[in-house]
């Protein structure tokens, strides 16, 4: 069984990240606030590769061939 493809990237989703609220990243010089939309309405599971949402997406639905 293949995992579903990530809409933004059309990579797999091996990976999925439960951040509604974003993540701080270091840009060399302090923390930078990240987020993974730019809506009020958050997703929230986000694609570990490119750290875009993926709305309809939940880890423990099925995945068909």
């Amino acid at each position: 069984m293949d995992a579903p493809t990530c809409e933004h990237c059309g990579e797999p989703v091996t990976r999925a990240l439960d951040l509604p609220y974003g993540w701080w990243e270091w840009d060399g010089e302090r923390y930078q606030q990240r987020s993974a939309s730019s809506r009020v309405d958050v997703a929230p599971w986000v694609h570990w590769d490119c750290m875009n949402e993926l709305r309809p997406f939940h880890p423990q639905d099925v995945v068909a061939r």
